[in-house]
């Protein structure tokens, strides 16, 4: 039997549209053995998801995606298996958490000055207590008919040079690699034929890199082969999911678009208690 994973899943905690829970239960309905839960910042869905694992026959990978910057480039890492109760991890994700509160702020002020009347309280309220996201601000501008659908109010307002673009809290990669290991999880490079820097890769293997995210959406035929290879030359888990954030008026596949077989979970275990064991 085919049992398969999704490994890059998004909820309500921070970005998603989906709670934790509904995001496990859709996993299960459409058959996925296991599923990441990956929320930008913070574990705070992490908790939920697995509840809801235990109810619903679905394993639940424990997980984080960080977002780091080098220079001008944004480097997301993942974390699987990560103690979502570690208090350092914890700490660390409440600074960036309200580093993007502050950040939503900023970008509803810049709206404001450039004639759209979106307010920072509903967006809030958008965010549902999850950490506030570019998704989020861009839901209300749509709200207030200034765009036409979640893309459009990136493109016009949100994006790197549009006119509420603002930067987000900066942690460094080799910081958010040591922030996973720290925590007992395996990092991994996410999406990694989009930054167009393999030497950032290569740079985060002799910090701890484990793993690369080999299938993701935004990744061809030719990357997925190449980046598998580039895996297997360094030892690399290869791991892969959907990027989904379930969120309408957005071209992203949904839950379980994109998935790779049970026995990356496995390998993503086994690494994780290798590496505990050495530290």
């Amino acid at each position: 039997m085919d049992r398969r994973a999704d490994l890059h899943v998004h909820t309500t905690a921070s970005d998603g549209a989906l709670t934790p829970s509904r995001v496990v239960e859709a996993a299960g309905e459409i058959g996925l053995a296991a599923v990441g839960i990956a929320d930008h910042d913070t574990v705070d869905g992490v908790a939920e998801a697995l509840e809801a694992g235990e109810r619903c026959g679905v394993e639940v990978v424990p997980a984080i995606e960080i977002s780091a910057v080098d220079d001008d480039t944004e480097i997301h890492v993942l974390g699987y298996f990560v103690d979502h109760r570690h208090p350092g991890l914890l700490e660390k994700m409440r600074v960036l958490k309200e580093g993007r509160r502050e950040r939503g702020r900023l970008m509803v002020e810049r709206l404001n000055a450039v004639g759209v009347p979106v307010d920072f309280a509903r967006v809030e309220e958008i965010a549902r207590g999850g950490a506030v996201g570019r998704p989020h601000v861009a839901r209300a501008i749509c709200e207030v008919g200034a765009a036409s659908s979640i893309d459009a109010a990136f493109g016009k307002f949100l994006q790197v040079g549009a006119p509420a673009y603002v930067p987000r809290v900066k942690v460094s990669p080799t910081q958010a690699v040591r922030m996973v290991l720290e925590a007992g999880g395996v990092p991994c490079c996410a999406h990694v034929a989009k930054l167009r820097r393999d030497d950032i890769i290569l740079e985060l293997i002799e910090h701890g890199l484990a793993a690369i995210e080999v299938c993701h959406p935004d990744h061809g035929p030719a990357a997925t082969r190449f980046y598998r290879r580039l895996a297997e030359r360094y030892g690399l888990v290869a791991t892969g999911g959907s990027d989904a954030h379930c969120i309408p008026g957005t071209a992203s596949p949904g839950i379980g678009g994109v998935t790779v077989d049970y026995a990356v979970v496995d390998e993503l275990r086994a690494r994780a208690m290798r590496m505990r064991g050495a530290l």
